[in-house]
């Protein structure tokens, strides 16, 4: 019996000094004192700390501490100092503030009161800061503020990995830079790299620009950075938003990539497409990739589809404070308005002249009116259509029977042609064409019940053709008319068509979304 119990004294004496054994080995290394001007215990002031007053210096592994005044709480591997503290790591990290809490157990130092947190050109201030030597990870959550080179950062709640350089700020986050403001709520910073990276709603303001972005990064270095999630990009009345969108504020470039859409709100003209540029500088965009643009008018809107869609800064000619805009569209070009249809492989819409000039094989559709020509200029004036040139080689044809579907070569039309027309609009709606020069026109005259029974076919050097509801009303010939009005069945087919006639319903846009049908 006697032996047992002195068995079971010896097993329990060996498991309580493995277990300190354990326990101090977990405890880590002992903060080591290197200097005080003073040394005393006072059992009336603390018992269980040493009291250090004067030049007081410490060792902890690689870190280094020193302050005017401390407590050194042996048994427990841990210190409280005060005033002039200084905490140095390394070659590169110095911690100062006025009062510290240190724990030798897990290299934890908590700093109070005008803390300074420096690391190579980088300096942090706080009123309280939690350091992990360990770790090398500083915490603050009573707010800081960073200056790096040109660069300060504020932020309620933060974090600094000192080994990697990075910053994470959250609630509040401020970049200020000589050259723009950053606010957000969530924000990453490398100190070594100069990048910022946007973790939530993140505003970028500068005297050129405005931008917004839920997620990207901004090198603060060569001022390159990439937007995405909801982002967008404002700049002198331009308005442009995409998937994501890279920009160099030194070039003044923005890369927009995926659902694109460039907005001036000056002009009220809309472009979008799938991908695209704005170049601040020239005050210039395109767009590519099912570009569109719409012009927005107070009662209506004219929409444009082509391959590439380019926008170029002019001065306005009435206002020298304003700036227009020059639209060029280039290949397989669509428009479409209420009141106007056109195709052609390139288009300029000039705002300043209020111009819209098609090229290569335009085609027009105006009511019931098919027009072409070598090239075509639209006049506009308040927002709607109010002359139209047509040069070289220009026609107009109308169905004679609207309502029909016979294939072409049965169909009758009226048809007017010359070398130069000029159509003249009211209300949007085309009411009188002046010909000039080689004029020829064929039209059937009609009966009191509306049925086709004779066709006038007519040579004159030039002609006035007035026009109602989308309809001839009336032909005048001048200069020479050489005219003949015959019955229908007394001319043959070939007769029925001018030189050059040509139909292409098939091309004209119906609807908004025809513009986008391949051919």
């Amino acid at each position: 019996m006697g032996r047992g119990i002195f068995c079971f004294v010896l097993f329990l004496c060996l498991s309580l000094y493995f277990s300190g054994q354990k326990s101090f080995a977990q405890s880590g290394k002992r903060i080591e004192l290197l200097n005080a001007d003073v040394s005393e215990f006072d059992e009336s002031i603390n018992a269980r700390a040493t009291r250090l007053l004067g030049n007081v210096k410490f060792k902890h592994e690689n870190v280094l501490m020193s302050c005017d005044s401390a407590y050194l709480y042996r048994d427990d591997n841990k210190l409280e100092a005060f005033n002039n503290i200084r905490i140095t790591q390394g070659d590169t990290i110095t911690l100062s503030g006025k009062r510290l809490l240190y724990d030798g157990n897990t290299s934890m130092a908590n700093v109070y009161e005008d803390v300074v947190l420096q690391d190579r050109k980088m300096t942090l201030r706080t009123t309280q800061l939690d350091y992990d030597m360990n770790t090398n990870l500083a915490s603050y959550h009573e707010g800081a503020s960073i200056v790096d080179g040109e660069n300060t950062l504020t932020s309620v709640l933060g974090y600094y990995y000192s080994k990697v350089h990075d910053f994470y700020f959250r609630k509040e986050v401020l970049l200020v830079n000589p050259k723009y403001t950053m606010t957000g709520d969530t924000l990453r910073y490398n100190s070594i790299s100069k990048i910022a990276y946007f973790l939530g709603p993140t505003w970028i303001r500068s005297a050129e620009n405005t931008i917004y972005c839920e997620n990207g990064w901004y090198n603060t270095t060569d001022q390159t950075s990439f937007f995405q999630k909801n982002s967008f990009l404002q700049s002198k009345g331009q308005l442009l938003k995409g998937d994501s969108v890279l920009y160099n504020r030194v070039s003044g470039i923005g890369k927009v990539f995926g659902n694109v859409s460039i907005y001036d709100s000056t002009n009220k003209v809309l472009i979008s497409g799938d991908y695209g540029e704005h170049h601040e500088l020239s005050d210039s965009s395109w767009v590519t990739g099912k570009a569109l643009l719409d012009q927005f008018y107070e009662n209506d809107t004219l929409s444009l589809h082509a391959d590439t869609l380019l926008a170029i800064a002019v001065k306005n000619p009435t206002d020298s404070l304003k700036k227009d805009r020059n639209i060029f569209a280039f290949h397989k070009v669509k428009l479409f308005k209420p009141d106007l249809q056109a195709t052609c492989d390139s288009l300029v819409y000039s705002r300043p002249d209020s111009t819209i000039r098609l090229f290569s094989n335009p085609i027009l559709w105006s009511g019931a009116n098919q027009l072409i020509a070598d090239s075509v200029t639209i006049q506009t004036a308040d927002d709607e259509i109010s002359k139209m040139y047509m040069v070289n080689n220009a026609f107009i044809v109308s169905k004679v029977d609207s309502n029909s579907q016979a294939n072409t070569d049965s169909l009758r039309f009226n048809q007017i042609r010359g070398k130069k027309m000029t159509g003249h609009f009211r209300d949007n709606k085309m009411h009188r064409i002046d010909v000039e020069g080689n004029g020829q026109t064929i039209y059937y005259a009609k009966d009191k019940n509306d049925k086709s029974f004779s066709v006038n076919k007519a040579d004159c050097s030039d002609m006035v053709i007035l026009v109602d509801s989308n309809k001839v009303k009336s032909i005048t010939l001048l200069n020479a008319p050489d005219g003949t009005l015959f019955p229908i069945k007394e001319l043959p087919a070939i007769e029925l068509r001018l030189k050059g006639f040509s139909w292409k319903e098939e091309k004209r846009p119906a609807t908004k979304a025809d513009i986008f049908k391949e051919e």
